[in-house]
């Protein structure tokens, strides 16, 4: 990934010529907002969770699970609020049940997400292997980086390409001029600048498992009776 200092070098005369909080300021903005727009294979990692009393709690680094898999079967996800639906199941025990799932219990006092597994034993030993997505750096210059930083303090950014990092820090510069025009223009074409090296470097490959009873490519057969 691209260091502070690099971009600074490469981009400080157009971004913000000899205001070096400035920068850095815009740059941390750019970059967080960029890992939240989209799902780049940058923005996600794994991780593998052991339950703690049918609890899980992902590292600091990591914002949210994607998606999961108890052992070599995967596993659905359910929100906050899955268990507070009038027309959903009510609260689900933790102990025993016949479908592993994750339901979402939000943030804990240090700010890490942490979800109740359910349709397994406590008693068990077991892992949960997820993909997740990453959290947002605090970016320092390398000369200011703490001596011993923290998984969410780096001097290299999490997006990869200087253009997308340079075209959303211009979008932000004329956000806040108030000209929404022109600042929609510069996000569209970083989000743009992402989307196609992610298709390049994804290359054949396919973005997600369609599953059709009727095999690939074959369209459902309509009943119109």
């Amino acid at each position: 990934m691209p260091s502070v200092d690099s971009l600074q070098t490469l981009l400080q005369a157009q971004i913000s010529p000899g205001d070096d909080p400035e920068f850095l300021r815009l740059l941390t903005e750019a970059d967080m907002r960029l890992l939240e727009f989209g799902r780049w294979k940058w923005t996600r990692g794994r991780v593998d969770l052991t339950p703690a009393s049918g609890i899980v709690t992902l590292p600091l680094n990591f914002a949210s699970i994607l998606a999961a898999r108890s052992d070599e079967l995967p596993i659905g996800i359910e929100e906050e609020e899955y268990e507070f639906n009038p027309n959903g199941p009510g609260e689900i025990k933790v102990d025993g049940g016949r479908l592993v799932r994750l339901i979402d219990q939000g943030l804990d006092g240090t700010d890490q997400r942490i979800y109740k597994v359910v349709g397994e034993s406590t008693d068990d030993d077991y892992t949960i292997h997820t993909l997740a997505m990453y959290s947002p750096f605090t970016l320092y210059y390398t000369v200011n980086l703490p001596g011993s930083p923290t998984v969410v303090e780096s001097d290299q950014t999490r997006v990869p390409t200087a253009g997308a990092l340079k075209l959303m820090m211009l979008g932000i510069i004329f956000e806040e001029a108030h000209d929404l025009g022109a600042s929609s223009h510069y996000v569209a074409t970083a989000l743009k600048n992402l989307d196609n090296q992610g298709q390049n470097k994804r290359g054949g490959a396919r973005t997600r498992v369609s599953v059709n009873p009727y095999g690939p490519g074959v369209k459902k057969i309509h009943n119109y009776r």
